[in-house]
């Protein structure tokens, strides 16, 4: 048995229902006191230093929703109202004791390192690829490779403005990639998972959902219905790269490099460029070029997954459903563990004779069965069988389930056995 990413949550028998809704309240109550701070860290100075009319000027290019890579007042204070996005909806999966920070992050529980570094390659021909469609034309080559001025015009922002800014894309829209991605592909996803009990149905439903609420809340931005369709095909195949991964690590380094690239090359200002009109809010081949692009870097991921023997699923079982609180032994890390056994070796709760808490099945290996005592080391009566297996002694030799009980064999999941 092994659980797929968007069911991590239901490997923890503290689970229940409700516990994604506080999660939410949580993390929607802290992005509006961020918002609240964020907008009089902001505003005040401006109106202190600008007056009524930079503030009134600033307040317009704000409502107009979209971000302005010229402008790198507007674009930081857009940008650091995403980025706390990230820190919220970690927090608030902990405080609704959802799992772990890493919860989100992967089947692994946290950031899987090696593998968003091998990431890195796949990403490297997608910028390069990027790099070469979103550019084209705005170069000349005769008497040297320099930009195509009687195509794009001049830059009509300062040197110094073009370095701030940049330096703040760099900085900041890693991160602002990154929120959004834990929290459509990741919170999103693992809950709508977890409330649905058949797996394939939780699938769709998740990816269906979070593609469609990505694409939806990026109206506000301007973009007509083909850039709808861009921005939804390319959370589309995000959400099936992160199924078919088991993390957000890809994700992230996708979607990051998408917004940088974006950005540098609007951050000039060229003056026959209109970044406001028709055309930049959408177009069938923007469309085609961030699908066609979406699928290349989902090609390329698989291969590299497949040659690293990336492990795709959480090794373990998710957790049987209790009436009340979960036993003690149910809950804890023990079970959450990257390569842990999961719920194969987990004591079996028997009728009555094991109750929540009960302090001789903390750490220890015992079976249950109906009616039978409970001891260190002890099985169940004669004739009778623990539901779920126990772990096996340290010492490797088989344990005995009482007078001429056969013993139990301990079941593995995902190839990895319990630990003493």
């Amino acid at each position: 048995m092994s659980v797929p990413y968007h069911r991590l949550p239901r490997v923890d028998a503290n689970w229940r229902w409700w516990r994604p809704l506080v999660a939410l309240a949580v993390f929607l109550g802290f992005y509006m006191l961020s918002q609240i701070v964020i907008g009089i860290a902001y505003l005040v100075p401006i109106a202190t230093q600008r007056g009524p009319e930079g503030l009134d000027d600033l307040l317009t290019k704000l409502s107009e929703g979209a971000l302005d890579p010229t402008d790198p007042l507007v674009l930081s204070m857009s940008l650091v109202s995403l980025v706390v996005l990230l820190p919220a909806i970690m927090l608030s999966t902990r405080i609704a004791r959802l799992g772990p920070y890493g919860l989100l992050s992967s089947i692994r529980l946290r950031v899987r390192w090696g593998w968003l570094g091998w990431c890195l390659l796949p990403l490297l021909v997608l910028g390069i690829v990027m790099f070469l469609l979103q550019s084209w034309g705005m170069f000349a080559f005769d008497g040297g490779l320099h930009w195509n001025t009687a195509a794009i015009g001049q830059s009509t922002v300062s040197v110094q403005t073009l370095t701030v800014t940049i330096l703040l894309v760099v900085l900041l829209v890693p991160f602002q990639a990154a929120a959004e991605e834990y929290v459509f592909r990741g919170f999103l996803m693992q809950t709508i998972g977890s409330w649905i009990p058949v797996r394939v149905v939780s699938t769709v439903v998740a990816v269906g959902v979070s593609t469609v609420l990505f694409a939806v809340l990026h109206v506000p931005n301007g973009y007509n219905i083909w850039g709808i369709l861009d921005v939804g095909s390319f959370g589309l195949v995000a959400a099936v790269i992160v199924l078919r991964t088991g993390g957000l690590e890809a994700t992230v380094l996708q979607h990051a490099l998408n917004n940088i690239m974006i950005f540098v090359l609007q951050a000039p200002g060229w003056s026959e460029i209109d970044l406001t009109g028709e055309g930049s809010q959408g177009t069938p081949a923007g469309f085609l070029v961030t699908l066609a692009t979406s699928l290349g870097y989902w090609g390329l991921i698989e291969l590299m997954a497949h040659w690293r023997r990336l492990d795709r699923r959480f090794p373990g079982q998710e957790a049987p459903r209790f009436h009340g609180p979960a036993p003690r032994w149910a809950g804890g890390r023990q079970w959450l563990r990257p390569g842990g056994p999961g719920w194969s070796g987990a004591p079996a709760l028997g009728d009555g004779s094991v109750t929540s808490g009960d302090p001789a099945l903390v750490g220890v290996g015992v079976g249950v069965g109906a009616g039978a005592g409970v001891g260190s080391g002890a099985g169940t009566g004669a004739g009778a069988r623990s539901s779920v297996s126990a772990p096996a002694p340290a010492s490797g030799s088989e344990e005995g389930a009482g007078a001429g009980a056969e013993a139990v064999p301990v079941e593995k999941s995902g190839g990895v056995g319990p630990r003493p």
